[in-house]
């Protein structure tokens, strides 16, 4: 069996994913904490892979972009739990490597895994259980539903040869259906000049679901950092999902606070994705000089936004990365953004352009209304 997500193949491994395996399994920060022992040799994890790895229900974590695996997810039935599950109940295990920490890839897995188990599989209840220590296993778990249930001490860990204290956590098959229609919140990043209150278009495709309007305050990059990525750590203590709403420099102000590891899911409208090249255009625009700039540090100019050398070097110095399945809406006739700088962001980044001719900057005529609406209903059903 195969399953999908956003950003991921969750797929059965073979015996050509050693090497890979090795690659990440060798790191001591991934295997002992979660009760496993260093694999020695690229033989060695082809020998797990035959051994443990070939277990009905375990997949291996690939990337979509290149199906290479990066970690391990698997449903533990009963009879094997490392607690005491019923008849009509699971537990889950997984692991990822160390590059691909705080992506919010494992969650996104356990989710695929949660659907199957409950859907398909017909389980009543999923565990989940980590070592005392493991606090980025608790903090997953928190995130896909789990809730604390109990703690069993000293445990024999077989496989690291010791004694541990080890901690579970339970969702019920009705916990899920219902976390599933409330327990998710839909950020609303408005651009310049914009404001939360826009944020109330947007409940009408998302219905069941909180829609949060940010009225954020800061006026530049390095002050919102802190403050976008205070927001969206609050919006991650109380929701298990966040889908991300966001338009012109929201959508850059996002990126540059990298709260992308909160993001479940992004549609950008219009964004700023290359805040450097836009600030040479308009110098260009301006008619003066990069050299002019530094000299006199602020140069006011006709629209009314003054060009900051402070602004230039900041953007300069701090490259914006995206790793979250992305959405883009982009109006030919932008005038800020290039559709060569959108393209060649959204293949960077892997999101998918959708492409408005005629469409502006700012989406505000009926038309260009009508065809926001359209696509997003459009994307969120797919």
């Amino acid at each position: 069996m195969r399953f999908e997500t956003d950003r991921l193949f969750l797929r059965p491994w073979t015996e050509d994913d050693a090497e890979s395996l090795f690659e990440y399994a060798k790191d001591p920060a991934v295997g002992p904490i979660a009760g496993w022992p260093v694999h020695k040799s690229v033989d060695n994890s082809r020998e797990i892979i035959r051994g443990v790895l070939s277990a009905d229900e375990t997949y291996a974590v690939c990337l979509k972009e290149d199906n290479r695996a990066i970690g391990s997810i698997g449903l533990i039935p009963p009879a094997q739990s490392h607690t005491k599950a019923a008849d009509d109940e699971i537990e889950i295990g997984y692991w990822i490597g160390v590059p691909f920490w705080g992506r919010g890839l494992i969650p996104e897995a356990v989710r695929r895994l949660q659907e199957h188990a409950f859907f398909d599989l017909g389980c009543s209840a999923m565990w989940c259980g980590y070592y005392d220590g493991n606090e980025k296993s608790k903090k997953c778990q928190e995130k896909c539903g789990f809730t604390y249930h109990h703690t069993e001490k000293n445990k024999p860990c077989v496989l690291m040869g010791d004694v541990r204290t080890e901690h579970f956590t339970k969702i019920t098959r009705d916990e899920w259906m219902a976390g599933r229609k409330t327990n998710e919140v839909v950020l609303y990043i408005h651009g310049k000049g914009g404001s939360a209150d826009e944020s109330e278009h947007y409940r009408q495709f998302f219905p069941g679901t909180d829609v949060y309007g940010f009225d954020y305050k800061s006026d530049n990059p390095w002050e919102a950092k802190q403050e976008f990525a205070d927001k969206a750590a609050e919006l991650s203590e109380k929701y298990h999902r966040i889908i991300l709403i966001a338009g012109s420099i929201g959508a850059y102000f996002s990126m540059n606070a990298g709260i992308g590891r909160f993001i479940d899911k992004a549609f950008f409208i219009s964004p700023i994705v290359d805040f450097e090249k836009l600030i040479s255009d308009m110098i260009d625009w301006a008619g003066t000089s990069e050299c002019e700039l530094e000299k006199r540090k602020i140069i006011p100019v006709d629209s009314g936004e003054d060009l900051s050398w402070d602004y230039l070097q900041y953007v300069r110095n701090h490259k914006i990365s995206w790793d979250v399945p992305t959405e883009i809406l982009y109006g030919s006739n932008d005038h800020l953004q290039s559709i060569d700088t959108i393209q060649e962001f959204a293949m960077k980044e892997a999101a998918k352009l959708t492409i408005m001719e005629g469409g502006e900057h700012w989406f505000h005529t009926d038309e260009q209304m009508n065809f926001l609406d359209q696509w997003l209903r459009m994307k969120i059903s797919e």
